[in-house]
């Protein structure tokens, strides 16, 4: 990708790895745009809506509550969007709806909901996420 060149990708709230096709380079800064909703669960009154930045467990759903350990990064919140270089744990990072980041390393973007494994089935939805080089 070339400085101010944008590339594209759809989000499926119900994967565990989606391979965006982008290649991050070590070194060189990327802004990242998501848009668009998914959706948590399938039970009401426990279905959240949310964007990219995801959500809070609410102080009446203790079910949540007790399970924010579990999420795959459980100090980030629910349903927020993940990026990962290379599908590498140690490279997880916020992105949210918007975010500037410099990538540490080169490798391919993979991106998840921030929900717990084996809980991806009763997800809805997607976010668009435009990845656009900085620098």
């Amino acid at each position: 990708m070339q400085i101010g060149e944008s590339s594209e990708a759809k989000i499926e709230s119900t994967l565990l790895w989606n391979n965006t096709q982008i290649t991050l380079v070590a070194g060189q800064e990327y802004k990242f745009h998501a848009t668009d909703e998914w959706i948590d669960g399938n039970i009401p009154p426990f279905i959240y809506h949310c964007d990219a930045d995801g959500y809070k467990s609410p102080w009446y759903n203790i079910v949540l509550k007790l399970a924010e350990g579990l999420r795959r990064i459980p100090q980030e919140p629910w349903f927020s969007l993940i990026g990962s270089i290379d599908k590498d744990k140690h490279s997880f990072f916020l992105i949210g709806k918007d975010k500037i980041f410099t990538a540490p390393k080169t490798g391919r973007l993979y991106c998840f909901a921030n929900d717990v494994i084996g809980f991806y089935g009763n997800n809805q939805g997607s976010i668009q996420l435009t990845v656009t080089r900085k620098t």
